[in-house]
């Protein structure tokens, strides 16, 4: 039995090109990279959504300041604490007035008392603070005479003109409603008997030309002592004339009455 041979294609002609393909032909190597391409894209992309994670549901936005209520309380509180506070230092001032106000009282009744204890200290003078009521100062000037229950006086309504300082003697001595304005204004009256012995006399003389602006000497006939000595609410009624207790009570009360005038 004969043999068949197999047939050979034909050589396509030099310089010619194979056919192009037709749109939609397939086959071909571009055709085939490109469908392993598309394929490659379309398992990454599977792949994807097969691996993507479903997106988690939105929280709500945390706050990050105070609520209008927390203001409104902490501002309320800051008010307190400021009340507080400022309760605190007028309560701490208050307290601190009333140390310095009882230590100026309480040593100026020190200081007061160790001059009655240098006034007292002869044995010869007596130390008081009595005087007749006024009705305040500005509404105590009087007219007319004025008659005092303490003798001498050292205080109460008094005549609107006030006695100058000086030597004064039972002939020209200014009227007791006088003196005691001359007390109010800081003045200070040296009073005694009439029948003081010269050389007592002298020695009060003496002291008032030491104190010629701020001392009366006044003869009285009703001094229930030889001597006394009045300052406004203040008095000193001495059995002699001691004349270290009497210039001593000058130095002390001379410029204080509670109206103030230049001597």
């Amino acid at each position: 039995m004969a043999s068949k041979k197999k047939r050979t294609p034909p050589r396509p002609k030099s310089g010619s090109r194979p056919p192009a393909k037709r749109p939609g032909q397939p086959g071909g190597a571009n055709s085939s990279a490109g469908a392993q391409k598309q394929g490659a894209q379309g398992g990454g992309a599977a792949k994807a959504s097969a691996g993507a994670k479903p997106a988690a549901p939105k929280q709500p936005r945390e706050r990050t300041g105070p609520t209008r209520a927390e203001r409104l309380a902490a501002a309320e509180a800051a008010r307190r604490r400021k009340a507080a506070r400022n309760r605190a230092l007028i309560a701490g001032g208050l307290v601190a007035v009333l140390a310095l106000l009882t230590i100026t009282i309480i040593n100026s009744r020190r200081s007061n008392q160790r001059v009655v204890s240098a006034l007292e200290a002869s044995g010869a003078c007596k130390y008081d603070t009595r005087s007749d009521t006024d009705r305040g100062q500005g509404n105590n000037h009087v007219n007319g005479d004025v008659a005092y229950e303490v003798n001498p006086p050292s205080g109460g309504d008094h005549s609107p003109s006030a006695s100058p300082p000086g030597i004064f003697t039972v002939q020209n001595t200014p009227p007791d409603s006088q003196i005691v304005h001359a007390l109010e204004h800081g003045y200070i009256a040296i009073w005694h008997k009439p029948d003081l012995d010269a050389a007592a006399l002298d020695d009060l003389k003496e002291l008032a030309g030491r104190y010629s602006r701020d001392v009366l000497v006044v003869p009285r006939p009703s001094l229930e002592h030889p001597v006394a000595a009045t300052a406004w609410h203040r008095r000193l009624l001495c059995q002699r004339v001691d004349v270290a207790a009497l210039e001593r009570f000058v130095t002390e009360y001379r410029n204080k009455g509670p109206e103030k005038v230049q001597h």
